[in-house]
């Protein structure tokens, strides 16, 4: 029944549509279904979608700039080095917008916005001095006349006596950060450095590989650009940050380790394959199955995703190295079968190990789909896919294409693997090794510790890091994404509840838990202040304008003529003002009820004490904190605590399958060793000194998965099979094991710490599987001898 053509027929015409959808999906597109952004791989908030639609605005907002800063001891050489840079940026292609030098309408700007609507803007000082002293205003304006440096003119008097809109000007510039114009270029003094800065929008998203691949003209650019402007007693420096340069660290960090992982599982399967078999045959077919595993697994994770994520492949490429180990022991069969080979009883003698060994396998990978992480769940679908498409090939193609009988030849390293066996039936070591081995996992598990953190994800480089600190302390520019969401009915309400969430920040500033915000409410006072803000003016005019006429002699007295016009939202987000500021405003946006809510963030710089801020969000129903990393590492911990869970009631299963085949005996004899190896994984990880989390436990459902397939080949021995046929199952999973070890283990050269740790439990704990795996096996008949 398994040399059935029409079945062959039937996969290879499967395979053949998979390669057509394969060359569809990589040339439909003008860039490869491939994902690189590392927000892609977390979850969707569901509970409060205007929270989840609020940090994907403000994280794409954010992840689209880029800054640079110019800077140099001295100042003249630093805006000529600024100038020349920015002007040869939009040769590079990579931007779509340059914020360099400012222009005249941008240096009017706020001007332009705001002295129309002076009367009714009052900074919370002014308001406080005219509520209380208004004579003091008068006497400020008789104090900045006499003095030769106020730069007062006769225009500026006349439209504005008491020099409010200055004062409230000045105030509100210094909010939007410490720069002064020079040259046109926003410059500022740090450590005895001066610096320029320039702001530039990306042409595309920042974690497009084609922009990630101009990166290297860029970064000659700034080399060229200081090489030439650095003297021999300064030197110019041109330092950036931004979320491209964290992607585009990732995707090389990726493609290098798929590269590593990939190519290295590659290159020891054919090393194993040529010392082993010696022959180009098996070699083919062992290719064979990996290609189809790992085209199926692409094919299918494009169409059901759209995208694979490179998180997932670099995993998805340790695959290699368990679809090879069906064909391992389909090939090793052949090889100790010799001129007796019957392709059709050499699939018929492995069938039930690999069927049963393909569910424990799937029982294991497909665990991953409990957590709710897209990359966690492509991997699962990635690796079950694969798995099932090379034990396909096995079963559908192998009897045909390999029917030939291998050349005879003794099975390689027959005397140790014979001695490894009778090791192996001796009762002390059948029973000390275990215990032994279970014993000192335990003593590593009482040194486990765990980590949730979600940025355990992604590898950070200490330059970038150190690059973003130092613009940050020169420029006072974060890219933190912690932030308050502030949610109201209508937009007025939604202004006067940022104004009140404003002055319980300012208190929290006071008491140290805040170092600083940035606050729509800052730029756009209520419509209620705005009026009280008009009546405190007109009441200054009111009592202090014939004062003030008589102390400056003025030709006409000062009086009061405006009328009150709103400054509204509109205004503010249509004026160049906003522009570095409009990602704050959200807008309307439906709740999980399809309510729409008017919503704004307020971002949160250098949070000193977090619960503070958190507790604040908690007795208000307006506002949400956001801070996805937390929420997501949280995430991280309580499915940590489900997949221990899951792997409970895997293991369960497991067994029980396995006690139903093979009795309760055999099958505690037959999952122990998966048992202690998971145990053995995490202890030696933790001895390492690599904290733990949810892959860890992971790589449990992996190991137990991979482990028991090791011990159903053993299960499946009969003792009148004779002691050649232990040595044959022993080469086979000692080559799967091999090529696991290559797959699994190289990941822990990863420089990302998730990965890292996950490599190291998996390589330790398959290792260990594959050393008791012989307690599944009963008394093999050794060899008999004939005189």
């Amino acid at each position: 029944m398994f040399s059935n053509s029409k079945l062959a027929s039937l996969w290879l015409a499967i395979i053949l549509i998979l390669v057509a959808a394969l060359g569809y999906q990589l040339t439909a597109r003008k860039q490869l279904p491939i994902e690189t952004n590392i927000l892609a791989l977390l979850p969707e908030n569901r509970q409060d979608p205007i929270a989840q639609q609020a940090f994907d605005h403000i994280a794409t907002s954010m992840s689209d700039k880029v800054v640079f800063v110019v800077g140099s001891k001295n100042s003249d050489t630093m805006l000529k080095a600024a100038n020349d840079f920015s002007q040869a940026l939009p040769s590079l292609k990579l931007f779509s917008h340059i914020d360099a030098k400012v222009s005249q309408d941008q240096q009017q700007a706020w001007a332009k916005l705001y002295y129309p609507k002076r009367f009714q803007l009052l900074t919370p000082e002014q308001q406080t001095r005219l509520r209380e002293h208004p004579e003091q205003q008068t006497q400020n304006v008789l104090n900045a006349m006499y003095n030769p440096f106020s730069g007062i003119t006769g225009t500026e008097l006349t439209n504005d006596p008491f020099l409010l809109f200055r004062e409230y000007l000045t105030d509100l510039t210094a909010k939007a950060g410490k720069f002064s114009l020079k040259q046109g270029f926003l410059t500022t003094e740090y450590q005895g450095k001066h610096y320029a800065l320039i702001t530039a929008n990306l042409a595309g998203s920042a974690y497009n590989i084609g922009l990630q691949d101009k990166l290297p003209d860029l970064h000659a650019l700034e080399q060229q650009v200081e090489s030439k402007y650095s003297l021999a007693d300064s030197a110019l420096v041109i330092q950036q940050t931004g979320v491209i340069f964290y992607a585009a660290h990732g995707t090389k960090s990726a493609e290098n380790e798929i590269s590593t992982i990939g190519l290295g599982s590659l290159l020891g399967i054919i090393i194993l394959l040529i010392a082993v078999y010696r022959s180009t045959l098996p070699l083919a077919l062992a290719l064979l199955s990996i290609t189809c595993g790992l085209v199926a697994a692409f094919v299918a994770t494009v169409a059901i995703f759209g995208k694979v994520h490179l998180f997932s492949l670099v995993f998805g490429a340790s695959l290699i190295g368990v679809s090879i180990d069906y064909a391992f022991h389909y090939l090793t069969d052949r090889l100790a079968a010799g001129k007796h080979w019957d392709s059709q009883q050499g699939l018929k003698h492995i069938f039930t190990a690999i069927t049963l060994g393909l569910i424990t396998s799937l029982i294991g990978y497909l665990g991953m789909l409990v957590a709710p992480f897209p990359g966690l769940q492509q991997l699962s679908l990635f690796s079950a896919i694969g798995l099932t498409a090379a034990y396909a090939t096995v079963v559908c193609w192998y009897p045909t294409l390999a029917a030939k009988p291998s050349p005879p030849r003794s099975t390689p390293f027959a005397s140790i693997l014979g001695r490894w066996l009778h090791i192996w039936q001796q009762p002390s070591v059948r029973w000390v090794t275990p215990i032994l081995l279970a014993l000192l996992a335990l003593y590593g598990l009482t040194k486990a510790s765990y980590n949730d953190d979600i940025r355990q994800l992604q590898a950070l480089p200490a330059s970038l890091q150190q690059q973003e600190a130092t613009i940050k302390a020169i420029t006072g520019v974060s890219s933190s994404q912690q932030m308050l969401l502030v949610k109201a009915d209508s937009e007025q309400a939604l202004l006067n509840k940022i104004a009140s969430t404003d002055h319980t920040l300012d208190g929290l500033i006071q008491q140290g838990a805040l170092k600083s915000y940035q606050s729509l409410g800052q730029y756009i006072p209520t419509l209620d202040q705005q009026k009280a803000n008009f009546a405190l003016v007109q009441q200054l005019y009111q009592e202090q304008g014939a004062t003030l006429s008589q102390h400056l002699n003025l030709a006409k007295p000062v009086t009061f003529s405006a009328t009150f016009e709103p400054l509204t939202m509109t205004h503010f987000l249509a004026s160049s003002v906003s522009s570095p500021l409009r990602f704050m405003w959200l807008g309307a946006l439906k709740d999980q009820h399809g309510v729409s809510k008017y919503s704004a963030v307020i971002l949160l710089h250098d949070i000193k004490q977090q619960h503070t801020i958190e507790k604040l969000a908690q007795h208000d129903n307006t506002l949400t904190y956001l801070n996805k990393a937390d929420e997501i590492s949280s995430l991280f911990g309580q499915y940590r605590e489900h997949v221990t869970w899951l792997l409970i009631a895997a293991t369960f299963a497991i067994y029980l399958l396995l006690a139903w085949r093979y009795g309760i005996k055999r099958g505690v004899k037959m999952i122990a060793p998966s048992l202690i190896a998971g145990m053995a994984g995490i202890a030696i990880t933790s001895l390492t000194g690599t904290p733990l989390n949810l892959f860890n436990l992971l790589a449990l459902i992996l190991i137990l998965g991979i482990g028991i397939d090791y011990s159903l080949f053993f299960a499946e021995l009969k003792p009148e099979t004779g002691h050649q046929q232990g040595i044959t199952t022993l080469l086979a999973i000692t080559l799967s094991a091999l090529t696991t070890v290559l797959s699994f283990g190289l990941l822990a050269l990863s420089e990302t710490q998730a990965i890292h740790s996950f490599g190291i439990t998996v390589l330790t704990g398959i290792i260990i599987a594959w050393l008791l795996a012989p307690l599944a096996m009963t008394r093999v008949k050794a060899p008999q001898t004939h005189k």
